[in-house]
């Protein structure tokens, strides 16, 4: 089963270096942090389509817990 694809891509020189930066200091290969950073973005703008879906201030915040949840946990008011 094939779980990924190459692809190219024009990436800004100062992303592809701050992605290196993050290589070094945490271990973590580009792959990892492109596909986590796509996953990120593709999550935002599903939340973004939820939160505007909905006019009920508890559905709204509902959705932007559930966000923050998955991408930055200690934000998140459990």
């Amino acid at each position: 089963m094939v779980n990924q694809k190459t692809i190219s891509a024009r990436i800004n020189v100062y992303t592809l270096w701050r992605i290196e930066q993050e290589c070094m200091v945490s271990v973590t290969s580009r792959n990892r942090i492109l596909n986590d950073g796509a996953r990120l973005y593709l999550d935002l703008q599903d939340a973004k389509q939820a939160y505007s879906a909905h006019a009920d201030p508890e559905t709204r915040a509902k959705i932007l817990n559930g966000f923050l949840k998955t991408w930055f946990p200690s934000a998140a008011t459990w």
